[in-house]
């Protein structure tokens, strides 16, 4: 069974960002990130869509990440590749011998 990856395919650096919580002192709580890995990855652009939101126009851009398993790994966690931001959005196990992910994904502005 061959996955087509060759050598060098996974070339991108991306970071492995988990959730937690911190309580803000009134009750509620922040949402933050912090880096639990580091994977090699291919990223793929899907597409794009612009929509008119709130007076201003949002971008959506979608990808296609793949990586080798990385084990614990949700569709809380995200990926960032410098300053650029993957909110997880689906996971799919390509091939479980050769253990790939197939991760779909949304770029975000921080």
């Amino acid at each position: 069974m061959t996955t087509g990856l060759y050598p060098g395919t996974l070339r991108h650096r991306l970071y492995v960002e988990a959730p937690y919580e911190v309580p803000d002192g009134m009750g509620g709580v922040t949402r933050a990130f912090e880096t639990v890995g580091l994977v090699w990855g291919l990223i793929a652009p899907l597409g794009g869509t612009e929509a008119l939101a709130e007076d201003r126009l949002a971008q959506r851009l979608t990808h296609r990440i793949v990586i080798r398993r990385f084990a614990g790994l949700t569709a809380a966690h995200r990926l960032r590749k410098g300053a650029r931001l993957f909110d997880i959005r689906a996971i799919r196990e390509d091939v479980p011998v050769r253990s790939y992910l197939t991760l779909f994904a949304e770029e975000v502005t921080p």
